[in-house]
């Protein structure tokens, strides 16, 4: 006897004109018709059977129809699973390729063949784009998001060139909105001091003294376990995994490159709070240095709660998070710190990374004006 269906599954029915047995999915309407999609089997377990599989696949990404030209958005869902999935990092194909695909690309070319594609129909999703509002931000869509949601499109036709599937890559004649990228300012040494000093009180205020004190990124931050850091003489911290969101869920994984891997000297300020840190703060159930009052993993959101009050207690302007690992490089290089150095302890992998962390303050400019006047006699 065949099993109940369940809530949202679709119906499951024997058809009386053959005999066969009917499972049905309900996709929901589509200009004012409804869709919905029949699977057959001689036997209720099979009908219902081949409706898993479609459901799986859908839910996945699904293989390529076959005996007709795909459409674009079927192509995309296709190479998504089977091409970019298994190359890149989990947090990089659910946060970003997946999230894109479904959000941005599929949606506008659901019912575009891939022969059909041109450079006009990109300007067309281009200016759909600009005009769309996140649901996440409650703005218009970034330039930068657009860009990143055009170079996964061209990603996937480069593919299906390459494959024969259609003649050129249209995305290569359309250049997306162009990325102006606001210098960033991190906390000046007053308002360092002043965070330094409220950390002495602020209840796990040692997560911000690493922070300002080494540069790591937060996800570094919240994956440091006690064993790969040093309180002893010469004392530093190991960068080893780095804690991010996929799918949903916690994971922990590898840094992007071997640069990324790397032992950071930790300052006295920094081995002072981590000390009172280890001796006050909650016990850890997993080994990790920053843990909820429970011992468990911090989740960047609330982490990032801490980090807003922190400011807001302190009267201070709003500072990203990562402003502190700005800020950790800009006081390197004021200081005078060679470049190299700057980017090995930051974990660079390019030294092109060094454009977008020196903020050049006065006290640069006063140098460089220093050593004009010595150079001209002047000093």
């Amino acid at each position: 006897m065949a099993r109940r269906r369940q809530h949202g599954e679709g119906s499951l029915y024997h058809r009386s004109g053959d005999g066969r047995w009917v499972a049905t999915v309900n996709e929901g309407y589509k200009n004012n018709v409804r869709q919905r999609r029949v699977f057959t089997g001689a036997t209720p377990e099979e009908a219902m059977k081949k409706r898993t599989v479609y459901l799986d696949r859908k839910r996945d990404g699904f293989r390529m129809p076959k005996g007709r030209q795909p459409y674009v958005d079927e192509w995309v869902r296709h190479w998504l699973v089977n091409v970019a999935k298994p190359k890149v990092s989990a947090t990089t194909w659910h946060n970003s390729y997946r999230q894109k695909a479904e959000e941005l690309i599929c949606p506008f070319f659901e019912r575009v063949q891939l022969t059909e594609l041109d450079e006009e129909l990109i300007e067309e999703w281009h200016r759909q784009l600009e005009a769309k509002v996140s649901k996440r931000t409650g703005r218009h869509l970034s330039a930068s998001t657009i860009g990143q949601a055009h170079r996964i499109l061209s990603s996937a036709l480069k593919v299906a060139v390459t494959r024969g599937r259609m003649p050129r890559n249209p995305c290569s004649n359309v250049t997306p909105p162009q990325v102006v990228r606001a210098e960033a300012e991190p906390p000046t040494a007053g308002e360092a001091a002043r965070i330094l000093e409220r950390c002495r009180t602020w209840p796990n205020g040692a997560r911000w003294v690493l922070a300002i004190a080494t540069g790591l990124r937060q996800g570094e931050a919240l994956a440091l376990e006690w064993r790969d850091v040093r309180l002893a003489d010469p004392a530093s911290v190991t960068v080893r995994q780095s804690a991010a969101r996929a799918d949903g869920k916690l994971i922990v994984k590898a840094p992007k490159s071997a640069k990324g891997r790397r032992t950071v000297p930790l300052a006295a300020v920094a081995v002072e709070a981590l000390k009172r840190h280890r001796a006050d703060g909650p016990a850890a159930i997993s080994g990790l240095v920053f843990v909820s009052d429970r011992g468990r993993p911090v989740h960047p959101r609330v982490d990032y709660a801490d980090w807003v009050a922190l400011l807001a207690d302190l009267g201070l302007p709003h500072y990203r998070v990562h402003d502190l690992r700005h800020g950790f490089a800009t006081l390197l290089l004021e200081q005078g710190e060679d470049p190299r150095v700057v980017q090995d302890l930051m974990g660079w992998s390019s030294a092109a990374m060094l454009v977008l962390y020196q903020h050049v303050r006065p006290v640069l400019h006063e140098r460089a004006l220093g050593r004009i006047d010595r150079a001209l006699g002047d000093g």
